[in-house]
């Protein structure tokens, strides 16, 4: 009976043990699956000029490389409608960037670019 119930408890242990380790691979690149675009990370995708204010008039605090990777997008001007960005295609998600200028955080240097040159990893 005792060898029952411990091959119980080890069978239930390696159930749980597995399902643990099926949802944590899941959720390992949560920014990639995000609805909300303010959990993601973006990339450039030209050179683009990262400026001090978000008006494009604003003076330019220094520049970034095109293909820079891991950056994060503080928000952005107008606000990115949830809505719309949840149920809308990678085209409609991208339109949705162009019409924006965000503050973003590239490599611990804080300023705003101009959402047209920013994409989702």
């Amino acid at each position: 009976m005792l060898k029952r119930v411990a091959l119980f408890i080890l069978a239930h242990l390696a159930f749980f043990g597995v399902a643990a380790a099926l949802v944590a691979a899941s959720t390992t690149d949560a920014d990639a699956q995000s609805s909300n675009p303010y959990d993601m990370r973006f990339a450039l995708t030209q050179d683009a000029p990262m400026r001090a204010a978000p008006e494009l008039e604003s003076a330019i605090s220094g520049q970034v490389a095109g293909g820079t990777r891991d950056i994060i997008l503080r928000w952005c001007r107008p606000e990115v409608p949830f809505e719309q960005w949840m149920f809308g295609s990678q085209r409609v998600q991208n339109q949705l960037m162009d019409e924006r200028v965000c503050e973003v955080d590239v490599a611990g240097r804080v300023g705003f670019i101009e959402g047209r040159f920013l994409r989702a990893q």
